[in-house]
């Protein structure tokens, strides 16, 4: 990590070794050791987390007993309240001043510190402390130095369970190859470009082809960048060959690819893949994909942790983001790959609640400023952030990858000028039931695509049309992503076979029943997924929203004009539920539709307002977050930076794997991930789930699991088990 940090804090080693040459200190207590010779999981009388604290502060090595005492649940604590604690840092576990007695365990560090130190030399040699204060550490060097030390020893534990020799350095990954990646991309690409021209779509081939070379040549080297272009226009390929080449130029570690949603990291797998992947190379080993969270604590389970250590990581926004902003040791463990790396976030205006950006901003400037990163932000409708007062300290002009030169600059302008009128935006007005809902999706063209706010209100709406004789498809977070990928697959294949129709002049009964299908999804579908229909209706969420969901309408102006439709339920409606998270957005997106403020205008400019409005309504939230990591309150950072306001646990939904996982047979961690949804822990709780036996903090689905329609919904709506407070997308 350090050796691609430009601006690390100085003694940032003087605190991540001894910090891990100490940290188990209080394992060598007399008394401890007999548990510990009996083997794992036996409670030791004396926490084993004040020894090292106690050891380090005695050295005057503040920084290294922060990582100490944090290395240990509950993690980061708040600088706050250990100043104002008797003994700062000191003591058991719990940080809370009102609970625990932590004078006995004090007195008996104290009074054993001695023969610790002599047991400890005797085994590994005299190793000298220098002093060294927090303050510099603080914050995000905080977390990375954190992230080094929890990574080894949970790589060593992980190892001795699996009765493994670790890893050293360097042994754990796929070598980057950068240059004969990139040149696999470019035939890749070429390839494609001969098949699309030989199918008569020449005007395309050229346009996409231009945009794949004026990314891959442009001049623009700075560390944080933009790349805009219309939908359909191969961004993902494309800034993927920028990002290869700086890597091979500037000695990069990683690529990471940061998803708003699950089904445009499937899409973005496979592409990547196809392109990247050289002859006899694992591709889960070259391109990593991260679905969702599974970052386990648990020795049991610290085997099946995803970790960064892949060429190309893909990974949502919530696990990238949540990740930055966390103060929990397994959380933070693969923090430490992201410096020197280069970060292509896709679907930009997407990736972050509205409140979030000003923090992350923040964030992402250090990275790219002290921590060797690169930065390219991209969508068919970006949000200029970094124009925005309540976001940057100051305003500051982002290079365009497509900017640079004047050829570059007049492909743009071609671009957005053949996106025209491609799609219009229509406001249904206020309260709808479900029924009437049906009804106007059933007299609307199809294909439609229909996306609700949450998965209760997917479900509730796709089993009301199916019911009413409609032809449905359903795609959303209650199905685990394998089943996700498949109800794709199969969505495309349909909208392959309408659009060959249409072309064919295919009409009566077999052009409307090619036409006459609709899908229903949450968000996971609205942005960066290779989906075209006819209609969509969506519920109202936020401007960007339904901008990006008229990415999925007429996506290739193939079929002369595309509506969307943007519309509320009516409060109260059975079954239908709310996301918290959308309150300011509609509000915002109401006054705008009401305006006439999204059609006929760049939506680059409709985003970027629409984030303006809903950050002077948001004010409270935002400080809120940017004071907290201000105080070093890292607990509150963590709760505040939340993408998604829930805690969530991994549930299994594949009864052959929950079977593996039982008898602790290998299983990797893309597996887990392929196989599980996240459910709510308050939910988890009320549907009386049980961890697999043997392996702690993972869930085994109990109910009735629909693989081809409504997943785990199923049967939460058989039992009807609504909650009035919603089902939000996680």
């Amino acid at each position: 990590m350090a050796r691609y940090a430009s601006g690390a804090p100085e003694g940032l080693l003087s605190a991540i070794v001894p910090a891990a040459v100490f940290h188990d200190f209080g394992k060598l207590d007399a008394e401890n050791q007999g548990p510990l010779s009996t083997g794992r999981n036996k409670s030791m009388p004396w926490d084993h987390v004040d020894a090292g604290v106690a050891h380090l502060l005695g050295a005057e090595n503040e920084a290294a007993a922060w990582l100490v005492r944090a290395h240990h649940s509950p993690g980061l604590p708040c600088k706050t309240l250990e100043e104002s604690l008797p003994q700062p840092l000191r003591g058991g576990r719990n940080r809370d001043p009102d609970e625990g007695d932590h004078a006995p365990l004090i007195a008996r560090v104290d009074a054993c510190l001695t023969d610790y130190l002599a047991k400890h030399e005797k085994a590994c040699g005299h190793y000298p402390v220098q002093a060294l204060d927090a303050e510099a550490l603080h914050g995000l060097p905080m977390r990375l130095a954190l992230s080094c030390l929890v990574d080894a020893d949970h790589t060593d534990s992980a190892a001795y369970d699996a009765g493994v020799p670790a890893p050293m350095p360097g042994e754990d990954r796929v070598a980057p190859r950068w240059r004969e990646r990139l040149a696999r991309l470019e035939e890749v690409v070429a390839h494609k470009a001969r098949t699309a021209e030989a199918q008569g779509r020449a005007e395309r081939v050229r346009d996409r082809g231009d945009f794949f070379r004026a990314c891959l040549d442009t001049p623009v080297r700075d560390p944080l960048a933009t790349c805009s272009g219309p939908v359909g226009i191969g961004k993902t390929l494309s800034i993927t060959a920028n990002l290869v080449r700086r890597a091979a130029d500037e000695g990069l570690r990683h690529i990471f690819v940061v998803a708003p949603y699950t089904n445009i990291i499937t899409q973005a797998v496979k592409e990547l893949r196809a392109a990247l992947v050289l002859p006899g190379e694992d591709p889960e080993a070259v391109v990593a994909e991260h679905h969702h969270r599974a970052d386990f604590s648990s020795p049991e389970s610290r085997d099946l942790a995803t970790l960064w250590r892949a060429p190309i990581i893909v990974t949502t926004a919530v696990q990238f983001f949540e990740t930055l902003a966390s103060n929990e040791p397994a959380r933070l463990r693969k923090l430490h790959e992201l410096p020197g790396s280069a970060v292509f976030l896709d679907e930009a205006h997407a990736a972050l609640p509205v409140r979030l950006w000003p923090q992350n901003w923040r964030w992402m400037e250090e990275l790219a400023r002290c921590w060797g990163c690169r930065f390219v932000f991209a969508s068919g409708s970006l949000a200029r952030f970094w124009t925005i007062d309540r976001i940057v300290e100051s305003r500051v002009e982002l290079p365009d990858l497509l900017g640079a030169t004047a050829e570059s600059r007049d492909l743009q302008s071609r671009l957005v000028e053949r996106e025209g009128d491609r799609v219009r935006y229509v406001c249904l007005g206020e309260g709808m039931t479900v029924d009437a809902l049906c009804e106007r999706i059933d007299s609307a063209e199809g294909p439609l695509l229909v996306i609700l706010n949450t998965v209760q209100s997917a479900a509730v709406v796709a089993r009301r049309l199916r019911e009413n004789g409609v032809d449905v498809l359903h795609v959303s977070t209650a199905l685990c992503p394998r089943d996700r990928d498949r109800i794709l697959r199969r969505v495309r294949a349909r909208l392959r076979l309408e659009r060959m129709a249409g072309r064919c002049g295919s009409g009566g009964t077999d052009g409307e029943r090619l036409r006459k299908w609709t899908l229903v999804a949450t968000s996971c579908v609205e942005a960066g997924v290779d989906l075209s229909f006819r209609t969509a209706f969506r519920e109202r969420a936020s401007a960007a929203s339904l901008i990006q969901v008229g990415g999925r309408v007429n996506r290739h102006r193939e079929r002369g004009g595309g509506i969307v439709y943007d519309f509320t339920f009516f409060p109260g409606e059975a079954g239908i539920t709310q996301n918290r998270e959308w309150k300011y957005a509609q509000h915002v997106l109401q006054e705008m539709l009401d305006d006439d403020k999204v059609n006929d205008r760049d939506p680059a400019d409709v985003v970027t307002d629409a984030i303006r409005y809903e950050l002077n309504a948001q004010t409270r939230f935002v400080e809120t977050l940017i004071q907290a990591e201000r105080a070093r309150d890292y607990p509150s950072v963590a709760k505040n930076g939340r993408l998604i306001d829930d805690d969530t646990a991994l549930v299994v939904v594949d009864e052959e794997l929950r079977e593996r996982l039982e008898r602790r047979e290998k299983v990797s961690s893309t597996t887990l991930l392929r196989l599980s949804v996240q459910i709510r822990r308050e939910r988890v709780k009320s549907l009386g789930l049980a961890e697999i036996p043997s392996r702690r903090e993972i869930y085994a689905w109990g109910g009735r699991y629909d693989p081809e329609f409504l997943g785990i919904m199923d049967d939460i709506l058989a039992q009807k088990q609504f909650e009035s407070q919603g089902c939000e997308v996680v």
